[in-house]
């Protein structure tokens, strides 16, 4: 597969056979030799930028061969600061690329930091006291290159005391005002210990107890009572937060539709469809706080309770809307990529909906619910799953199925 992207020509090669080629380069002239490089993670904005992030094994100095984390970029104004730029001159003009090595992000200024036991440690010891650095386990729940990422921390003998959360710098003091604001309004968010402003880094309390994605993978019981989804939005919207807007799901749903028909050409009718839809809905203003990408691996539960919620970083004015089916969606996701649990999920979130639908118009709520699993069908591409365009088409089908959910109480409303 290709990104054939007009305003970022370099794209067509970072996913692709020609991947390789570009990641060689600057790999060779560290003194490397690419044995394998696979692309595992791509984030695609048509028009704008692309970053890719790759499995590679790479044999340095003639040493045996070790897995290595390499990123690339391309960017509608050039490449990020901080990486190799690889440059290739063509007939249509020059090709530039980014290249970085994990953990060097050029964005995440805080990540070496945070992956490496001795800083962490020393970064700890006013919170938990002098820590041996080789007590000191990490490991990394989520990196998204030039975005964010994710490590927690735990010390034998005392299991997970913190997790790190690195940030683009700039962006690191408004989620720490998000945190104090929300705590302060009885909103079950992570503490923050402390925080490197100048490198992005933010070490967050851990909160204790399952999320909900776990009870799911589990087959376990104590989902939370349906009233816990209505306490907790209600605890959002007592926050006074302020800020820009989050972008409706409709406007996004679009947004990731027509990204989609870039790279699946075969469904690009289906998906326009979809996307001039949700772009024939008028976009109404914000009207309460919310956390702006609830879902079930952010909600922690105990005995039926939502007792945590986690990543907050979009929290802030948006549609009430929006949280309640990006929980429906995210489930509906679940749902259709987990076969074996699907009977169990689609139980769970049909009752969601029915008890939503005193909250919220239920054709509002299928038509966001639709919009906000459009953005899921994103996934397996970014991931580069195997057989992922079939995932893709099957996610499309619930959306259908929304959809038309959606059409029919449309039309018995004009008609009652």
């Amino acid at each position: 597969m290709k990104l054939d992207d007009r305003s970022l020509p370099a794209a067509r090669h970072l996913v692709g056979p020609d991947a390789a080629e570009v990641l060689r380069v600057p790999v060779e002239a560290s003194g490397g030799r690419l044995l394998s490089a696979r692309p595992v993670q791509v984030q695609y904005r048509p028009g704008s930028d692309v970053v890719v992030r790759y499995s590679t094994q790479i044999s340095w100095n003639g040493a045996p061969a070790q897995r290595e984390t390499l990123a690339a970029s391309s960017m509608i104004h050039g490449s990020h600061d901080g990486t190799i730029a690889v440059t290739a001159t063509t007939s249509d003009g020059p090709l530039d690329v980014g290249v970085w090595r994990w953990p060097f992000d050029p964005v995440l200024l805080g990540l070496p930091h945070a992956v490496a036991p001795s800083p962490v440690a020393a970064m700890l010891h006013s919170i938990h006291g002098p820590l041996d650095p080789q007590v000191v386990r990490l490991e990394v729940v989520a990196y998204r290159p030039t975005d964010r990422a994710v490590v927690r921390v735990d010390v034998d003998g005392r299991g997970t005391v913190a997790y790190l959360k690195i940030v683009d710098p700039s962006a690191a003091p408004a989620i720490a005002e998000r945190h104090r604001v929300l705590l302060h309004a009885g909103v079950p968010v992570p503490r923050i210990d402390a925080i490197d402003e100048t490198l992005g880094l933010i070490v967050l309390a851990p909160l204790v107890g399952p999320t909900l994605r776990e009870l799911i993978k589990a087959d376990a019981s104590g989902w939370p009572d349906w009233s816990e989804f209505d306490r907790l939005a209600d605890g959002f919207a007592s926050a006074p937060l302020v800020g820009a807007a989050n972008v409706s799901r409709l406007t996004d749903g679009a947004l990731h539709a027509r990204m989609l028909a870039t790279v699946m050409p075969e469904t690009a009718v289906r998906l326009d469809e979809l996307a001039e839809r949700f772009e024939r809905i008028p976009a109404p203003p914000a009207d309460t706080v919310i956390h702006g990408d609830l879902h079930e691996a952010q909600i922690i539960v105990e005995q039926n309770s939502i007792v945590g919620v986690l990543d907050i970083d979009d929290a802030g004015p948006g549609l009430a809307v929006d949280d309640r089916a990006n929980v429906l969606a995210r489930l509906a996701f679940r749902a259709t990529t987990d076969p074996t649990r699907s009977g169990v999920i689609r139980t769970h979130a049909d009752r969601l909906r029915h008890h939503s639908s005193e909250r919220f118009d239920p054709a509002t709520l299928d038509l966001h619910t639709a919009a906000a699993l459009v953005g899921l069908a994103t996934g397996p591409f970014r991931l580069q799953s195997a057989g992922w365009r079939d995932s893709v088409v099957a996610l499309l089908d619930v959306v259908d199925e929304l959809s038309m959910r959606e059409l029919s109480a449309t039309a018995h409303g004009r008609l009652t």
